[in-house]
């Protein structure tokens, strides 16, 4: 995995600290560590199913942190998510810990750099992001992805979490996905040729969905009809 020395340092505290509970690496390194892209991450993510409440796993994780030598900023805390800000106060270095409840299918892994969620349950995290947010760095996982899904797996993945994934907006999100920028794709190491396969892949889940979707839609019984 490509992690930066202070993401690497980050990452082995933090799961040291946060080890009663069972936090797992989630997010950009949690696709990289599966194999399915290597790009950039500019944070680190972490998944819990732990029951104790996230005000309890913050403080937990940003007292432990604190004790190893690091500055800690407590951003945001909400009942299933929670942002911290992580500074070596030596470099000034900084990077955002996001921790987020998730109801896991499957345990995490054992990799060689700690508890990683796993594929499946990373995928549908993902999916819901895709679908919520959509940003580049959501589709390239996504799409990398398709290795080890088809389409309809991956909405079913997505839907498992029906409150928070809706799939008609997944396709808004692939929709968009004609206006963002090369550049801001190609930040995160694709050329212009697997860019333009993106947009290709995009366009055809979307095209394929809405033809779904608006099939749900029609009423087989409502056809012309006199009086």
């Amino acid at each position: 995995m490509k992690l930066p020395d202070l993401h690497r340092r980050l990452l082995k505290d933090a799961l040291n600290v946060g080890s009663a509970y069972e936090l797992a690496l989630a997010g950009g390194y949690a696709v990289q560590a599966h194999g399915l892209v290597s790009r950039p991450s500019q944070d680190l993510d972490f998944a819990t199913q732990h029951p104790a409440s996230m005000a309890d796993i913050v403080a937990t994780l940003a007292g432990g942190l604190r004790g190893k030598g690091w500055s800690v900023a407590v951003v945001d805390t909400r009942p299933l998510k929670a942002r911290l800000l992580v500074t070596d106060p030596h470099s000034r270095e900084a990077c955002e810990v996001d921790l987020l409840k998730e109801a896991l299918s499957r345990r995490p892994v054992s990799m060689d750099v700690g508890q990683v969620v796993d594929l499946e349950d990373l995928v549908s995290m993902k999916v819901r992001a895709l679908g919520d947010r959509g940003l580049p760095r959501d589709v390239i996982d996504v799409r990398a992805a398709c290795e080890y899904y088809s389409v309809l797996e991956l909405e079913r993945l997505g839907l498992r979490e029906e409150a928070e994934f809706n799939l008609g907006e997944l396709r808004d999100r692939l929709e968009s996905v004609v206006w963002v920028s090369d550049e801001e794709f190609a930040a995160y190491g694709l050329g212009s040729e697997e860019i333009a396969e993106l947009r290709h892949w995009a366009q055809d889940w979307e095209s394929d969905l809405g033809l779904r979707l608006a099939e749900e839609y029609d009423d087989p019984d409502d056809t012309p009809g006199g009086l």
